[in-house]
C-alpha cells in the first residue's frame, strides 16, 4: 500500500528518489528541504522521514533541519525585501488570510514556536504571512527554528521505528520535556530581545 503525499507523488516515490540520488551524499538530503522552502510542494515531514530512512537518524535529521531553516530564512527575507504587495492585496480579500496576519502581528516567540512544533503545519504559507506581518524577524526566525527542531526530531524518532516509539513511553516523555525546555529557553530569549528593544527606544 502506498502512502500518498499528493495525488501526483507518494511517500514511496519520494523515498525512492532520495535513495536513487544517494550517491550525491548528504547534499541531496540538504537540497530537497532547502528547495522546497521556496516551492512548498512537499510536506517537510515526508522529506525528513525519507532522509532519515535513506541516511540514518542523525545525518537525515540534521541535513533536513539545516536545509529547511536556511531555506525558510532565505524565503522569508526574499519576500520581505520584495514586499510581496501582490500577495498582500490577495490575502486582504480572504477572511482566513486576515486572521492569519492578525495572529502573527500579535505573536511572540511562544505561539510561533508551538505552531512550528506541529510536524505538518503549513510552514510555507505561514512564512508568506510572516513576511508581511509586523512580527520582529529575530523573534520569528528563532521561533520557527526551535519549533522545526522539535517537529523534525519527533518525525525522525517516529519515522525510524514507529513500533518502538509507542512501546517505549520514555521516548514520548523525553520529547515532551524537550518541547517544554525549548519553549522555556525561547521565552527567556524573547524577554531579553524585548528588554533590549525597550532600552533602544528610551
Amino acid at each position: 500500500m502506498q502512502l500518498q503525499i499528493y495525488q501526483w507523488i507518494s511517500f514511496q516515490q519520494l523515498q525512492h528518489f532520495v535513495t536513487v540520488h544517494k550517491n550525491l551524499g548528504v547534499l541531496i538530503a540538504f537540497l530537497i528541504p532547502f528547495a522546497d522552502s521556496f516551492l512548498g510542494i512537499i510536506p517537510l515531514g515526508a522529506i525528513c522521514a525519507a532522509n532519515v530512512n535513506a541516511f540514518g537518524f542523525w545525518t537525515g535529521f540534521l541535513a533536513t533541519y539545516v536545509g529547511s531553516v536556511l531555506g525558510t530564512t532565505g524565503m522569508y527575507f526574499l519576500l520581505k525585501m520584495t514586499g510581496a504587495k501582490w500577495l498582500e492585496r490577495f490575502i486582504q480579500k480572504k477572511k482566513k488570510g486576515n486572521s492569519g496576519m492578525s495572529w502573527l502581528n500579535n505573536s511572540g516567540f511562544g505561539p510561533v514556536f508551538l505552531w512550528f512544533c506541529i510536524p505538518f503545519c503549513p510552514s510555507f504559507i505561514t512564512n508568506i504571512f510572516a513576511s508581511m506581518s509586523k512580527i520582529r524577524p529575530r523573534i520569528y526566525i528563532f521561533g520557527f527554528a526551535m519549533g522545526k527542531l522539535v517537529a523534525l526530531l519527533l518525525i525522525s524518532f517516529v519515522g525510524q521505528d514507529l513500533d518502538d516509539f509507542f512501546k517505549e513511553p520514555l521516548e514520548s516523555i523525553l520529547v515532551l520535556v524537550a518541547i517544554f525546555l525549548l519553549w522555556f529557553v525561547g521565552k527567556k530569549v524573547e524577554k531579553k530581545f524585548t528588554m533590549q528593544r525597550e532600552k533602544m527606544h528610551l
